[in-house]
């Protein structure tokens, strides 16, 4: 509905006042919106730190394309320029129909990238660069070597940094692959115009949905496009309807409407989580569980980046909270984010991770699937001392091998019982009275409806014959009667 409609009597309140047509995609008059997005941001809020031509050292990515020659290039540390960074869907492609940057083709792509090789959304991608007046665009694929397993684990740890520090993100919401692009042409929509006593009046499909089109896309349900989203400052989204752009302002519609969700915003905050500590004031582990349990839902094409792929978040988390953080587990919230379950019982399988890259079974990062975290009332439990702060029996200059240490007791339970209270990881995990153990990580003070105190523990299992040392198998809420009184110092890995 258009501003005609205001003061014509013909304006419902359920009604939305915005463009009835847009823009062709990629047209001057669709950059034109863009642009003005941007600069309204620039003016009236706090998103982007700085809008000079230069800001501070070590906000570069390792390499960009300069989208004026197209063509790789490294930046001095010294030269600090803005740039975009694209977030987008590899795709199922084969290996022929990808196209990125390896250690045999890096000098030619320094030299120049002919446009029309590139797939659509990177051609896509420079165009809108080139549209925003930007010099230098990011892209995963082909500004990190790909066949150098040490610059990819190198750049990797950086995506973060890479997101939170770009001009603007480009989010391509619509396209399933690289191949596809963003700036192609969109569903019409319907559109009629009706005469009243002052003037004509259109009326328009509604289309304004950010949560369908953004939030359940395709690129959406991508694992590393969480921490893109949360980190980037602000994002322009391509979807196949209209284009949508995110700052700390909120989310506005290329049909010119704002919307507002504050639950939802928070991932989209300029300065993550700052709103989200808001929202969730009262109790703000929650905060923290509510990323895990996201992330842990999300799609990755190689299961062995799902510690990587939100090490950016994670830093930022540990920072906010002035705690430190490893394999999402966080020293102010040790206890807390040690009992993580599966959302559905057994439905979680270990990642077979390779070298010296293994994540510790006790953290939700060594399987794929689906996790939440035990539901355990806030100020009704005791945590006990059964687990030792791994952070403070670290080395403070070494890397921490990723062994808890802990009491454990054994379990004098049946497996019929134990099934009734307690979550597996997998399927595979078949109780084993002798080799099964338990670390009790809290008891409840409020005695549950047996008068007896919930007793929340990790289920863990013996994985050596001359040592104790354990994996977990999942968490229970055992009663003090199904826990020998017996301790047994163990290293759960």
């Amino acid at each position: 509905m258009t501003d005609a409609c205001q003061g014509s009597g013909f304006a419902p309140s359920y009604a939305q006042v915005g463009l009835p047509r847009l823009a062709e995609p990629a047209s001057l008059q669709q950059f034109s919106l863009l642009n003005e997005w941007i600069e309204l941001c620039n003016q009236n809020h706090s998103c982007f730190p700085d809008t000079s031509d230069t800001y501070q050292p070590g906000c570069m990515p390792t390499r960009v394309i300069d989208v004026r020659q197209l063509r790789l290039v490294e930046i001095s540390k010294r030269t600090k320029h803005k740039y975009i960074a694209l977030s987008h869907c590899w795709g199922k492609l084969k290996l022929e129909e990808k196209f990125c940057t390896t250690s045999h083709n890096i000098e030619i792509l320094k030299k120049n990238i002919p446009l029309k090789s590139l797939p659509k959304s990177f051609q896509d991608a420079v165009t809108v660069t080139r549209a925003l007046r930007i010099s230098y665009l990011w892209i995963d694929s082909l500004c990190i070597i790909q066949d150098d397993t040490k610059d990819w684990e190198s750049e990797a740890s950086k995506m973060g940094d890479v997101f939170n520090s770009a001009y603007c993100t480009i989010a391509a919401s619509s396209a399933a692959s690289s191949l596809d692009g963003f700036l192609g042409v969109r569903s019409p929509r319907a559109c009629v115009t009706v005469q009243t006593t002052r003037g004509p009046l259109q009326l328009a499909e509604f289309i304004d949905n950010f949560h369908a089109h953004v939030e359940q896309s395709v690129l959406s349900t991508r694992g590393w496009v969480l921490q893109e989203r949360a980190l980037s400052r602000r994002t322009i989204y391509f979807t196949s309807t209209q284009v949508y752009w995110e700052c700390g302002g909120g989310v506005c519609c290329e049909t010119l409407a704002g919307l507002r969700n504050p639950k939802s915003q928070f991932l989209g905050d300029s300065n993550f989580p700052a709103s989200g500590l808001k929202y969730y004031k009262d109790d703000r582990i929650r905060l923290i569980q509510h990323i895990y349990q996201i992330y842990s839902k999300l799609h990755l094409t190689n299961a062995t980046d799902r510690p990587k792929a939100i090490i950016g978040l994670q830093k930022r988390l540990a920072s906010t909270f002035g705690s430190r953080a490893e394999y999402g587990l966080h020293e102010k919230y040790l206890h807390r984010t040690l009992l993580w379950e599966a959302a559905v019982s057994g439905s979680l399988s270990r990642i077979s991770f390779k070298g010296n890259n293994c994540v510790p079974s006790w953290s939700w990062m060594a399987c794929t699937g689906g996790i939440q975290f035990m539901n355990i009332p806030f100020n009704q439990v005791n945590w006990t001392g059964n687990v030792q702060n791994p952070f403070v029996t670290a080395s403070p200059n070494a890397q921490w091998d990723g062994r808890l240490h802990a009491e454990a007791s054994q379990l004098l339970i049946d497996g019929i019982e134990l099934s009734k209270r307690s979550i597996i990881d997998s399927d595979y995990n078949v109780f084993d009275p002798v080799n099964w153990k338990c670390i009790v990580v809290g008891i409840s003070k409020v005695a549950s409806e047996e008068d007896k105190p919930a007793h929340y523990a990790l289920l863990i299992r013996s994985v050596s014959h001359t040592s104790p040392i354990y994996e977990r198998v999942g968490v229970g809420t055992l009663l003090a009667d199904h826990i020998s009184p017996k301790i047994e110092r163990v290293i759960v890995m």
